[in-house]
């Protein structure tokens, strides 16, 4: 199934954060799910992780992270 992940899902699942809900957790943890990732929102992560609002060291880790991860297009 395809879905689209808003910022802060993108951003509390890499963190590992506990704010990310049961649902949203399930399935951007199944590795059958295929995840749109739309460029506003790749640009708001970059935003958030550059003032350091996040514990995702640095925009080239959170790059890294999304594009290691196969499932998900921008």
């Amino acid at each position: 199934m395809k879905y689209v992940i808003d910022t802060h899902a993108l951003i509390w699942f890499l963190e590992g954060n506990k704010r990310l809900g049961t649902q949203a957790q399930a399935i951007l943890s199944n590795f059958n799910s295929q995840l749109v990732l739309p460029a506003i929102a790749l640009a708001e992560a970059a935003w958030i992780v550059e003032r350091g609002k996040t514990s995702i060291p640095s925009v080239n880790a959170l790059f890294n992270a999304i594009n290691s991860d196969s499932r998900i297009v921008v």
